[in-house]
């Protein structure tokens, strides 16, 4: 396959393009799918979505273009630059997931090819963790002009339901992949990846209980040194 064959394959041969990417390594395909997509919904929400509106001038406060266009390039520098480091991390945490749940590295003989590849390898994951983001593209283009000109709750319930199946779409192809890649069955696939977002959450939660535990504690020792009221 060649570079948009692997696009047109993310969308409609999910599976056999996965594969393929697994097995021969597109790192600089995948980074440039990684940015364009990175860009185009960034953009988008910026310009377009509720969360992007431009801040406006007031009284008092005339640096609101100066602002508008500092946050912009840390949009784009975050696109180029920043997004394609994220996603290394995460290649690498998925890896490491990956061979603690029985992921191998094995050769394969190729037989269209005549040669062996090496798959179970992080190069390999991390090309299709790139790829994997292109059907965000879709929620880029829909989520924000859903909740800007549908209005109301119905428009951001929709947004957010749209959101939603993006995020299946993608958990699906990365699921595909790290079956393909480290010859893991579907249940062990799916527990690498989202076995990160589970421990996020149980994360957040104990910080959770930790910081109410300690703000009730100062809270009342706070009401206990009060003067009584007359």
């Amino acid at each position: 396959m060649n570079f948009f064959e692997r696009i047109y394959g993310v969308f409609f041969q999910p599976r056999e393009t996965m594969a393929d990417i697994v097995r021969k390594k597109p790192v600089w395909e995948g980074i440039i799918v990684l940015i364009i997509v990175s860009l185009l919904s960034s953009v988008l929400a910026f310009k377009v979505g509720i969360s992007g509106q431009p801040i406006q001038p007031g009284p008092g406060f005339s640096h609101a273009p100066r602002l508008n266009n500092l946050f912009f390039g840390f949009i784009v520098f975050g696109s180029i630059f920043l997004n394609p480091i994220l996603y290394f991390i995460y290649a690498a945490i998925y890896h490491f997931l990956a061979e603690v749940l029985g992921g191998e590295m094995y050769w394969r003989e190729e037989k269209e090819e005549g040669e062996a590849v090496v798959l179970g390898t992080a190069k390999g994951l991390y090309s299709a963790v790139c790829f994997a983001v292109l059907p965000s593209i879709f929620s880029a283009l829909i989520s924000p002009f859903l909740m800007k000109f549908m209005g109301g709750i119905g428009g951001v319930l929709l947004g957010i339901t749209v959101s939603l199946g993006i995020f299946i779409w993608i958990a699906f192809l990365n699921i595909l992949a790290m079956k393909e890649n480290y010859k893991l069955s579907t249940g062990n696939a799916a527990l690498v990846f989202f076995m990160p977002v589970i421990v996020g959450i149980v994360i957040a939660i104990l910080m959770a209980i930790f910081l109410g535990s300690v703000f009730a504690g100062v809270f009342s020792e706070m009401m206990r040194s009060m003067p009584p009221i007359q």
